[in-house]
């Protein structure tokens, strides 16, 4: 599963970080696509849907594996990318999305899996991709994925921009939902307003230590600093992952320049990394167990931390750090625009870098 938050800085800078977990590693590509890129979606019949091309260049890691039934895609779906223009967007699971009725002409029509190139590629702004899912410029679709046992695409969507504008975008009850995100996180499932609800469990929690207390007549102080986090959840569930998320985003220090803040998020997003066999779901050939992605139900599965990105919005410095590397590697979305065809990159070659600048790897 996967844990996205925002973080404003002392001057009120956005950032986001996010950290993917699954047992599959699904992403092999970072792909450039420079403004002007083709887009062509398509309807449930396999027919050309919503064709733009894109206002905007954007840089995003994209998944080959996440493919509709029975149509073919002209492109691989956008897991985690960021525009020029400070826009951001992520897909995270969420099981329990449902189909949705689409009555628009075909040119309206966007498959889900195209969300991301989308909003990307046409919007500067949260409030601008709102407001064009409000005037119903696209009709969306929710096509069954083979890879998570032909469901409804099991996925919901966060989009931050650098003046701090956040929503979250779930194809639930046969509808559209597009919710505003005042707490800056989003994990998987429940629904998201249930995570906003639970978050009325934890009023009490704070970053400031209790040092000293008193039973009777016994005075009493901690050996130790560090009790405030005691009653952060310890779990890596997707209930638990938000509520640490939102204390973490809320509490970590203020930055007060953008190289201060990337290296905060690097230290924060570090909290939500899990290596292999930390958490195990055994093996259950008699259930289809999905939601953990395993395609062989008669072994044990393990999420692990796959990537983990950190990005400052303002700047357009998007940083990558896969399971195989020590470091994370940065690109630089303004020094890409001299590139007028789309161009693709491996993560074995981010890798192999371990850290440093990676834009190079688009212009050679």
């Amino acid at each position: 599963m996967c844990t996205v938050f925002m973080y404003q800085d002392a001057n009120g800078v956005t950032y986001q970080a996010r950290s993917i977990e699954d047992p599959i590693f699904f992403a092999e590509s970072v792909t450039y696509y420079p403004a002007g890129s083709s887009i062509e979606s398509m309807t449930q019949a396999g027919k050309p849907g919503k064709t733009f091309n894109t206002k905007y260049a954007f840089l995003a890691v994209t998944l080959a594996g996440m493919l509709p039934l029975n149509v073919k895609p002209k492109q691989e779906s956008v897991l985690e990318g960021s525009n020029d223009q400070g826009l951001c967007f992520t897909g995270n699971n969420l099981f329990g999305t449902t189909s949705i009725e689409v009555s628009s002409s075909d040119d309206k029509v966007l498959v889900s899996t195209d969300l991301g190139h989308w909003a990307l590629g046409n919007f500067q702004n949260v409030a601008q991709v709102k407001q064009a899912l409000a005037n119903k410029e696209v009709d969306i679709w929710v096509p069954a994925l083979a890879a998570f046992g032909n469901l409804p695409s099991p996925v919901h969507y966060a989009l931050f921009d650098k003046t701090g504008g956040a929503i979250v975008i779930e194809f639930t009850n046969g509808q559209v939902q597009v919710y505003d995100n005042p707490v800056g996180v989003m994990t998987n499932g429940p629904e998201f307003p249930w995570h906003l609800v639970n978050l009325n469990n934890y009023a009490q929690l704070t970053n400031v230590d209790t040092n000293s207390s008193k039973f009777n007549k016994l005075k009493v102080s901690p050996v130790d600093s560090g009790n405030a986090l005691a009653n952060l959840p310890s779990d890596q569930t997707s209930v638990g992952r938000f509520v640490k998320a939102a204390f973490y985003s809320n509490y970590a220090k203020k930055a007060s320049t953008p190289k201060e803040a990337v290296l905060t998020l690097a230290h924060v997003v570090n909290n939500f990394d899990r290596p292999r066999n930390i958490s195990i779901d055994l093996p259950d050939p008699s259930t289809a167990n999905v939601e953990n992605n395993a395609t062989d139900k008669t072994q044990a599965s393990s999420e692990v931390t796959l990537i983990s990105f950190v990005n400052d919005l303002a700047q357009n410095q998007w940083y990558i750090r896969t399971i195989n590397a020590m470091n994370f590697t940065k690109f630089d979305i303004p020094k890409l625009a001299s590139l007028k065809q789309l161009k693709v990159i491996t993560l074995d070659s981010i890798d192999e870098l371990d850290g440093g600048d990676g834009t190079h790897l688009f212009l050679n």
